[in-house]
């Protein structure tokens, strides 16, 4: 379980993230919940908004410091995979990170959960805006009964992930659904839960056909989305029911293109 300040953080996470974007979603999350250093993956990488770089460095020892004097930015920065983003690779001389330094890895991973769902929300009201501007013979491509019903899966899914990830508050009752106990909500439920926002975020770039993947659309921010769950989460090969799931819907977004 993750505390109840916490799962604050990660519903405020959710509507600045749909409401703003993820740069500025994921920079008050990173203040908030680790305000010293950068949180990082179990692999030593991080993801982060290139603003918080200069409050890190500043934070550091002297070595570190030095070697992120050149403009303020680290050697172990990498590629930019959303404008304003950085990628962090381990650190170059191997050392692990201060005892206490970063946030639990619990509360990190429940509280990015929460910053994507938000995401894909955001992802979610681009879909239906620009399916509702297109038309084909004369009938906006919303109003087509299998986009209709890709949506309405769509909308499934963040119900659900929503639901297990408010199971995630402290004080939560173990035994108050009709169907019995709840089962625990550990790392490996919050792994599924990323790879669930991850595929449902490729069933909407379907739906979107080509506009989601120029630069002008949508796709370069649901792909940071997704990097962000294999840089803190890992990725999780998909089941044969997931797999059927993603499929189904793929067909659905075929009459969408």
């Amino acid at each position: 379980m993750v505390s109840a300040e916490v799962r604050e953080h990660g519903h405020e996470a959710r509507v600045n993230a749909r409401a703003d974007g993820l740069v500025p979603a994921l920079t008050l999350l990173a203040r908030a919940l680790s305000p010293g250093v950068p949180p990082r993956g179990p692999r030593g990488h991080a993801v982060l908004p290139k603003e918080l770089l200069d409050e890190f460095a500043a934070m550091e020892d002297s070595r570190d410091a030095r070697s992120a004097s050149d403009g303020g930015r680290s050697a172990s920065e990498d590629e930019e995979p959303l404008p304003g983003l950085a990628v962090l690779r381990p650190d170059a001389g191997g050392q692990e990170p201060r005892p206490g330094a970063g946030p639990a890895p619990l509360d990190w991973n429940a509280s990015l959960a929460w910053l994507r769902l938000g995401m894909s929300e955001r992802l979610r009201d681009d879909c239906i805006a620009y399916l509702a501007a297109r038309q084909v013979e004369g009938v906006s491509l919303l109003m087509q009964q299998m986009v209709k019903g890709a949506l309405a899966d769509v909308l499934i899914e963040h119900l659900e992930i929503e639901g297990v990830l408010d199971d995630l508050a402290d004080g939560a009752a173990a035994d108050d659904t009709p169907l019995g106990p709840r089962p625990p909500v550990d790392e490996h439920t919050l792994t599924r839960i990323q790879a669930q926002i991850t595929r449902t975020d490729r069933a909407l770039l379907r739906l979107l056909g080509a506009h989601g993947f120029t630069s002008a659309g949508p796709g370069t921010a649901a792909h940071a989305s997704e990097l962000l769950a294999d840089v803190y989460c890992g990725p999780r090969p998909a089941t044969s029911y997931e797999t059927d799931r993603t499929g189904h819907t793929g067909q659905a977004a075929k009459g969408a293109v």
